[in-house]
């Protein structure tokens, strides 16, 4: 069965199964996040958009050090800046007219709200290609997407570095939904195309190296879409690139007003007019394994891909501690000594084990790539950049698993009626080991979620502590920053009003 049959047989709908697993899904994220909130440290940066929001309407892109603190990116004076885009106020400038930003942390709620948007958005997406006349087939898919992917991953933790990363996931269910609907109709609309750019502009602010992917997807699709209509669809195609110039214009005056420069995206490790905040606080030395490995070979390394692609597709989980160790002193081993040091951090474990049925899913689909559908094809290809610009990074770490996604979930919009043809010729064996491997996998992933939250605790003894000013003076005296700023820099954190 082909991709475009299987898509022809199905409609997209949400059968009441389908419906009460995304309640429980959603209903399960909200009980990670308030165990998240109820630890006795609080989350690293739990507090860091609220400031931001509260930054900007005063006129001003710089937050005290005590909120950015190791995140920050600083000039030589002191003054900290961030560097994600603007992306993730959306949730501020909902909540503004009815609450005061800064009284109380809006990360769980936003982390929240984005994880159960992405998660409803793929799990639509992919109810498109399941044939309706396979309802186990459908709710098992429908368990695999709440439970067994990406969205209970970000509930593990509302940590800020979960914030754009949760953001971007939910951008991406839109984007591949749009696109598998346009698959399935057999065209690409103008209003498609649209949203498709609209998507990807909004993405620039949150998770720019997969806007990257979603630029490149909204070219092919206006390529698409042109050569269906000719010059007389050209007003979409023109409205679709003028939406990709307003996103990314945006992000480089922000860049710019922050940076001083449009190219300037985040501060370096050496000493600069912009400085990473682990070194510009002494929390890493610029000759350390990790900021020479940046220094010397850069963020993005092609000789990265093929090793950090072994690791994020079959790293052993922790449980599993020889086998992890081994694999990652192997990696060590082999990359150490031609592209730096990479930084492997726990919990991450290998796709195989933790998305076990979506990695069978997408090797459907790379079987399956020949008969695809041209469109489907080029949705794989267009999210197959995010995914080795994030494979070429310094990197590995369980957050950026979300980034390889939307490549994966374009394989398995391909594979799914593949496997589900197939599933039901498989004999009653190997259908158990199937079921009970994805099983296992969607086990583990939680687990790790559950992990995952005892990580970037504001620990005391940990680089990830919280300052107060007493310890945020005396860093600024260690850091021989004018004493007429200190005050300036270790101001206390807004207060909403």
């Amino acid at each position: 069965m082909t991709g475009v049959t299987a898509i022809s047989e199905t409609r997209p709908t949400l059968p009441s199964p389908s419906v009460a697993i995304a309640g429980i899904g959603a209903g399960l994220y909200a009980v990670f996040l308030f165990l998240s909130v109820r630890m006795e440290l609080p989350a690293f940066g739990h507090d860091f958009y609220d400031q931001v929001w509260l930054a900007l309407r005063e006129g001003r892109l710089d937050l005290p050090a005590r909120v950015v603190r190791l995140e920050g990116h600083y000039t030589p004076d002191g003054t900290a800046h961030f560097y994600h885009g603007l992306a993730p106020l959306m949730t501020r400038a909902l909540l503004a007219p009815v609450m005061a930003i800064g009284q109380v942390s809006l990360a769980p709620f936003s982390i929240w709200l984005w994880a159960v948007i992405g998660s409803t958005l793929y799990h639509a997406a992919f109810l498109q290609v399941v044939p309706l006349a396979v309802p186990r087939a459908r709710a098992i898919v429908s368990l695999l997407t709440w439970f067994g992917g990406p969205g209970i991953l970000l509930a593990g933790s509302h940590a800020f570095y979960h914030e754009p990363i949760g953001q971007a996931y939910a951008l991406g269910g839109g984007f591949v939904l749009i696109w598998a609907r346009a698959v399935r109709a057999g065209r690409m609309s103008g209003a498609a195309l649209m949203g498709l750019a609209a998507l990807a502009a909004a993405c620039v602010h949150a998770r720019p190296s997969l806007a990257v992917a979603f630029y490149a997807g909204v070219v092919l699709a206006a390529g698409w879409a042109l050569r269906a209509g000719g010059s007389r669809r050209l007003a979409p195609p023109l409205v679709a690139i003028s939406i990709l110039g307003v996103g990314g214009g945006g992000y480089l005056a922000l860049n710019e007003a922050r940076f001083g420069a449009v190219s300037a995206t985040h501060g370096s490790f050496e000493k600069s007019d912009i400085q990473y905040g682990t070194v510009f606080w002494g929390l890493e030395d610029e000759d350390d394994l990790r900021p020479r490995a940046f220094i010397d070979h850069g963020r993005l390394h092609a000789g990265r891909i093929v090793p950090n692609a072994l690791v994020y597709a079959a790293l052993p989980p922790a449980q599993m501690i020889d086998a992890n160790i081994s694999a990652q002193l192997l990696h060590a081993s082999y990359t150490l000594p031609r592209t730096g040091f990479t930084r492997i951090e726990a919990p991450v474990a290998g796709l195989l084990f933790l998305w076990t049925g979506w990695i069978v899913a997408a090797s459907a689909g790379i079987a399956g790539l020949r008969h695809a559908a041209p469109g489907q094809r080029m949705l794989a290809g267009a999210t197959g950049i995010g995914a080795i610009l994030i494979l070429a990074y310094a990197t590995i770490t369980l957050r950026y698993l979300l980034d390889l996604w939307p490549f994966l979930a374009a394989l398995a919009l391909i594979g799914l009626p593949r496997l589900v043809c197939r599933i039901g010729t498989m004999s009653r064996r190997r259908a158990m080991v199937l079921a009970v491997a994805t099983g296992i996998g969607m086990g583990l992933n939680l687990q790790a979620a559950t992990d995952y939250r005892q990580m970037f605790r504001e620990d005391p003894a940990s680089a990830f502590a919280a300052w107060d000013a007493a310890s945020c003076r005396a860093r600024a005296r260690t850091a021989s920053l004018p004493a007429s700023r200190i005050g300036e820099i270790c101001r206390d954190p807004r207060v909403g009003t």
